[in-house]
């Protein structure tokens, strides 16, 4: 018999645990400037080219300190950062200046060891992007 009633989830985001409208608010302030000093904010703005499957997920996205930007199709980006928890993903989205934010929370994840871009969690988080895209670039 395999005992499997019990999780124990030691990593950072096993304490991270809160609603969409949070960390909507959350990454508004963030990035609208009410949380850190202008020079903390732009260290977190200075970004890389993202690789591999990220940059596969998020096409022209780029790695910054704890936040992605994410080139949006009406022009301009919009900085991410996403996660996820047994059974679980997130992505939380807002715009350059803060003002607008989409946070796609679904139920599923990519299973270890699985090719991401051929995986039902790759087909999720492309669906998860498309609503971003049109929560950021609505009228």
């Amino acid at each position: 018999m395999v005992e499997v009633t019990e999780l124990v989830d030691a990593d950072a985001s096993g304490g991270y645990l809160s609603t969409t409208a949070d960390l909507g608010t959350f990454y508004r302030s963030l990035l609208g400037g009410k949380l850190l000093r202008p020079e903390q904010l732009a260290q977190m703005r200075g970004t890389v080219p993202a690789d591999g499957v990220i940059a596969q997920v998020w096409p022209g996205g780029r790695a910054g300190l704890g936040l992605f930007s994410v080139p949006l199709s009406c022009g301009g980006i919009y900085w991410m950062h996403n996660g996820g928890q047994t059974g679980y993903l997130t992505n939380a989205a807002v715009t350059e200046d803060g003002r607008r934010s989409a946070v796609v929370s679904l139920s599923g994840t990519l299973a270890v060891g699985e090719n991401p871009l051929h995986s039902k969690g790759f087909t999720q988080l492309q669906a998860a992007n498309a609503l971003i895209e049109h929560a950021l670039c609505g009228e």
